[in-house]
């Protein structure tokens, strides 16, 4: 449900409270691969990981080597061949993958190495090691270090997707691996969750709750689970918060003055500063990667459309006249780009717009498609779909390709939140 949603449905709420009250890595080596791709993908080439130890290693090294290739496909910025399935074989390819996989008692190594093709010189070589409960871990930020050492950057493997699964008539707050894996409810209120959203070290999530009948009251909870503590219970709507970059304040949607406004409050929701001042419903903000500009909806227009507004309320403008009825901005980790939602006559779509509006492109379409949250890395948007029957979560990599289907155990899942990288 977006912001803008919740809003009109809690309209006839908030005008009965307003009339009531006021491993240490080894150094790679100097031979390194040309990346310059133009925006397509590359090839790599991932080769079964070499078991050995005291503990039948072969079965779990097996499982990393899906793992592995995976998520250097779920990079975006890989296609993966793999050397355990017939018929594909190293084609083309810039580089190969592969390793050692050790496990000895509780304890699990891998040595994760990157070669060219077909010299096969080594390009990246490093070791992992961790308890054996620990294994998707040192597999994710393998790959992770892999797409590091193609692009420059680390990949997303080892991040986390905070969501809201409706089971039955409740709505709770989950979640799980960038990959689906370690699928895990963090609420459990038989209430309605929405807009989970991750502080900037990842170790907390916000949210808006309808637990304990008192309305729409912004919480937060650690991200590993744990108490939840009340951040904003405040009259009217207290929704869509979100952690400035910097972690010391919140921007939400508080009506206690009697309309849906956009708020600033501190870190803890107190010492709340009204932004907006206007009679339209202004909701849904998000924050421009500096902190320094903040996106937002209002209907102030007289249909719903994204504006940009200074962080302290000033300098508002219209996002786009090319696109009409939009919502759920949100922010690209660069700052160069904005995913909004726009109503079409067959649903919603996603579309991408510069910060400053121009060159809007059509992203994802066809079925209702809400939501959407950029990847760590800019590269990617998970958004919720019922494209195919069920509400459920995709990936969009922002190409032509069809958005990939997120595995959350059978649950109807809404409002994806990805977190920030984790510090490993």
């Amino acid at each position: 449900m977006s912001g803008r949603r919740l809003a009109r449905s809690a309209w006839p709420l908030l005008l009965a409270l307003t009339l009531a009250m006021p491993a240490r890595a080894q150094a790679p080596t100097e031979v390194r691969i040309d990346i310059s791709s133009g925006g397509h993908r590359i090839r790599i080439h991932c080769e079964s990981l070499n078991p050995a130890g005291d503990r039948n290693p072969r079965v779990p090294s097996v499982q990393a080597d899906e793992v592995i290739a995976n998520d250097l496909e779920n990079s975006a910025v890989f296609t993966v061949s793999r050397g355990w399935v017939q018929g594909q074989q190293p084609f083309d390819v810039e580089g190969v993958v592969g390793g050692r996989w050790e496990v000895h008692g509780s304890r699990v190594s891998l040595t994760g190495e990157v070669v060219d093709f077909p010299a096969r010189r080594s390009i990246f070589k490093r070791d992992y090691k961790g308890s054996t409960d620990e294994w998707r871990s040192l597999v994710h930020r393998f790959a992770d270090d892999v797409v590091q050492q193609f692009t420059g950057e680390p990949g997303v493997a080892s991040t986390r997707i905070a969501f809201v699964a409706r089971t039955g008539r409740d709505k709770e707050l989950y979640v799980m691996d960038s990959d689906g894996a370690n699928l895990k409810a963090l609420t459990a209120d038989h209430s309605i969750v929405v807009s989970p959203s991750w502080a900037p070290d990842a170790s907390l999530i916000l949210f808006t709750s309808y637990r304990g009948g008192s309305g729409p009251q912004i919480f937060v909870t650690p991200a590993g689970g744990g108490r939840l503590y009340l951040v904003s219970g405040r009259p009217g709507l207290n929704i869509c918060p979100s952690y400035s970059p910097d972690g010391r304040d919140i921007v939400c949607t508080l009506s206690q003055d009697g309309n849906s406004e956009i708020y600033i409050t501190d870190a803890r929701g107190g010492n709340p500063r009204r932004l907006t001042d206007n009679r339209a419903i202004d909701t849904s903000p998000a924050w421009s990667p500096t902190g320094r500009e903040i996106a937002f909806t209002s209907d102030r227009s007289g249909t719903p459309q994204v504006y940009v507004m200074d962080r302290e309320g000033g300098n508002v403008r219209r996002l786009t006249y090319e696109i009409s009825y939009t919502d759920s901005p949100a922010w690209s980790p660069r700052g160069d780009r904005i995913a909004l939602v726009s109503r079409t006559a067959g649903g919603f779509d996603i579309w991408l717009v510069n910060a400053d509006g121009s060159q809007p492109r059509l992203i994802v379409t066809g079925g209702n498609n809400e939501n959407p949250h950029w990847s760590p890395d800019g590269r990617q948007l998970v958004f919720s779909s019922d494209r195919e029957g069920n509400r459920a979560l995709y990936v969009s990599d922002l190409s032509d390709r069809q958005p990939r289907r997120i595995d959350t155990g059978g649950l109807a899942a809404f409002s994806p939140a990805w977190s920030p990288r984790v510090n490993r």
